[in-house]
């Protein structure tokens, strides 16, 4: 069964709409929006509701607006310096938050689930900590496995504003796999090991011998 993450507004209506979906992980766009302290403060909501026997439906994390977008667009620099090929996904991503309605200027995310996928709370919020702070420090993160990379997936609802229809690098990038191309399963404070980088070395090597074998071979 798959876990998911959502980011939702109230709207005008009185209607709730899913605006995206993270399947299985979390979008690391969505980790921008996000300060210590919210992750703190929805660390203690996420063990207080998972201690608890019955079901809930107010898993969700409250961001104010107008804070969180704010604090997307100072992180800007970190997705232009370490994401480039992902820059115009993420400029389209936070102005469709910005134009979308949300009746109570608050956005609601919702990673309840995917916090249940880990064997501990504390540790899943910490990851989420550790990323938040190599964004503000301008380190490269390298993201745990319940992270991926991009916005996630265009939420299923009826509004008449479509994110699919607003941006053309959502729309080439869902055509291959919104988390193929990107989704590098980075891991936070994790470098690669020297065992792997004598793998990838040999391995480009042997690619360049290959094709100059070929080249070779074609010349004479």
């Amino acid at each position: 069964m798959r876990n998911c993450s959502f980011i939702s507004a109230l709207q005008n209506d009185g209607e709730e709409a899913v605006l995206f979906e993270g399947h299985n992980m979390i979008p690391f766009f969505w980790l921008m929006l996000l300060s210590r302290e919210d992750v703190e403060v929805y660390r203690q909501k996420m063990i207080r509701l998972s201690e608890m026997d019955t079901n809930h439906t107010d898993t969700s994390m409250v961001l104010d607006k107008l804070t969180a977008l704010s604090c997307a667009a100072t992180r800007r620099d970190y997705v232009k310096k370490h994401n480039i090929t992902c820059i115009s996904l993420f400029d389209d991503w936070l102005y469709f938050l910005q134009i979308s309605d949300f009746a109570d200027m608050k956005i609601y995310v919702d990673l309840y689930n995917i916090g249940l996928s880990h064997n501990n709370m504390n540790h899943f919020c910490d990851s989420m900590l550790r990323a938040i702070i190599y964004f503000d420090e301008g380190v490269e993160a390298w993201n745990e496995n319940s992270i991926a990379a991009t916005c996630g997936y265009e939420g299923r609802n009826n509004n008449k504003k479509r994110f699919s229809d607003l941006s053309k690098a959502y729309r080439d990038l869902n055509q291959r796999d919104i988390y193929g191309h990107f989704d590098k399963k980075w891991h936070l404070n994790k470098k690669m090991s020297f065992s792997k980088k004598i793998w990838l070395s040999a391995s480009i090597l042997l690619i360049v011998i290959a094709l100059s074998v070929s080249i070779i071979f074609f010349v004479l």
